[in-house]
């Protein structure tokens, strides 16, 4: 009886030893991070790998005229307003052509000048009955013939002196020099590129662009910025005579020229073009890297960081801690994000608590206490 009682006893300590173990360790926290679930102004991005910015205008300065390049008078990366002298091309014939224009002119205008005699005396000749209407028809045939030579020959002068600017190489727009095709001493025919002429002060871009990333900015409507570093700046198109440079915060004033196909077509990629305003003259024509598309107008939304936000089959979760301080997952839905942060439309509400730390190993259920912080870790 006294081994039983002793046995009974032992029991009766054990069980009540792993009743109060279990009662411990329910009654034990988790100690994590988190933050609240609250309202902020997102500024939805759109991130780009990679573009091509170019002159949204460039043109060649061309020869007007055969003959051989004796002068240019810029230089790569020189700024020029439009209508300046560029370059002078030399032609041998120009210079005897017009000559012989100018002589031609005078023989035609000195016929004229007879031809106009002709008909004044012949007028007072008809009146005194001294000539016959026949002569006088005649001697003013003779004039509006030698008028319509006059008349051919200032035309045919005016072609050869027309052939004489033809010479002179000018811009045919305002800005700056970024490929001189030719050297003095070449020798080019009608047509043919001397020079090429970029506007900087307005550039632009097209990328192909994922839709679900365009939709992140939708709608396209008002102000946007390009925000680089000119080290992104991987190839130029030319050597710029005066380097620019700018901070990673600078931002330059975007416009979304086009947006192919639209929006309802549904489609995978869409192909889209940005005007940039580059007035103060800073950016570089070449391929730049690791660009952001910022939209200005903030969207005001109830929203959780990015890093928070893991996928699960297919769809956006959470953990988060529930109103008995348990872990629990939440399944949420999204909107636009601005990088950081990431708007959320279903699964939680302002206050809530998601869990920003590490939880390898825990599971739902378990009881946590949250360490709140203000911003992202």
């Amino acid at each position: 009886m006294l081994s039983a009682a002793f046995i009974g006893y032992g029991t009766y300590l054990n069980a009540k030893s792993n009743s109060y173990i279990e009662t411990m360790l329910a009654s034990r926290a988790v100690s994590l991070s988190g933050i609240k679930v609250l309202y902020r102004d997102l500024y939805p991005v759109l991130y780009l790998d990679n573009i091509g910015l170019r002159a949204r205008m460039q043109a060649d300065a061309i020869a007007h005229t055969d003959g051989l390049i004796e002068e240019l008078y810029v230089a790569q990366g020189q700024e020029v307003k439009q209508g300046e002298l560029l370059g002078r091309i030399v032609n041998k014939d120009v210079p005897l052509s017009v000559s012989r224009a100018e002589t031609d002119v005078a023989k035609a205008e000195a016929a004229y000048l007879q031809t106009m005699s002709a008909v004044e005396r012949n007028r007072r000749l008809a009146a005194e009955d001294a000539v016959s209407v026949s002569e006088l028809e005649m001697s003013v045939s003779q004039m509006e013939a030698s008028k319509a030579e006059l008349d051919a020959a200032r035309i045919a002068k005016q072609q050869r002196e027309q052939q004489r600017s033809d010479q002179m190489v000018t811009a045919p727009l305002s800005g700056a020099v970024i490929v001189v095709y030719q050297q003095p001493g070449n020798f080019v025919a009608v047509g043919t590129p001397v020079v090429m002429i970029a506007d900087f002060s307005k550039m632009n871009f097209t990328a192909m662009v994922d839709d679900r990333k365009v939709k992140n900015i939708v709608p396209l409507e008002g102000k946007f910025s390009l925000l680089t570093d000119l080290t992104n700046l991987t190839e130029t198109a030319f050597d710029s005579a005066v380097k620019s440079s700018f901070s990673e915060d600078t931002a330059f004033d975007v416009e979304i020229s086009s947006v192919l196909p639209p929006f309802r077509e549904n489609v995978p990629v869409r192909t889209m073009t940005f005007e940039i305003d580059n007035s103060l003259g800073v950016m570089e024509f070449g391929m730049y890297t690791d660009i952001v598309i910022r939209k200005e107008t903030p969207k005001r939304a109830l929203a959780v960081p990015l890093a928070v936000v893991f996928d699960r089959d297919g769809d956006p979760w959470v953990h988060a801690r529930d109103a008995d301080s348990h872990l629990a997952v939440r399944g949420i839905r999204l909107g636009v994000h601005d990088g950081e942060y990431v708007e959320v439309t279903e699964g939680l509400e302002e206050g809530d608590v998601v869990i920003t730390s590490r939880i390898e190993g825990l599971e739902p259920g378990m009881r946590v206490d949250v360490n709140l912080r203000e911003g992202l870790l």
